[in-house]
């Protein structure tokens, strides 16, 4: 499956204890979290996620006066095969559009994976693995 989602971004101070304070607003708010990557810079915590009901968390996380962000991404659900992100890859680069991040999930065994990505163009990406 291949679909436009709206992931969040939260930027917060970069602190031991972010990824659980973070993650316990979400659950406290009973929003499930699909997909998640995170990383430091310059003096901030920056989490990329998507969840199960982003309208419900938002306020949530701002009461918290963390920065925080919508944005358009494409969620692609795959199978755990060997070369399956590299098929993805080459669409991509075969219709010219450009990736700026990406992040996504692995699992054992036939299990499926899930894979978050934003182009330049959004709606090309989506007809080219579509």
């Amino acid at each position: 499956m291949v679909e436009k989602v709206e992931q969040l971004i939260v930027s917060t101070e970069d602190r031991v204890g972010m990824l659980s304070e973070l993650t316990q607003v979400i659950t406290e708010a009973n929003v499930n979290i699909e997909a998640i990557t995170a990383y430091s810079w310059e003096g901030k915590a920056i989490f990329y996620l998507v969840t199960s009901d982003n309208a419900k968390v938002i306020p949530t996380l701002k009461d918290k006066e963390w920065q925080v962000e919508e944005t358009e991404a494409i969620r692609i659900d795959l199978e755990n095969e060997i070369g399956v992100l590299n098929q993805i890859g080459t669409k991509l680069k075969s219709a010219g559009v450009n990736l700026l991040y990406c992040y996504g999930s692995v699992s054992e065994g036939n299990s499926p994976c899930r894979l978050i990505l934003k182009a330049e163009d959004n709606d090309k990406a989506l007809i080219v693995l579509s």
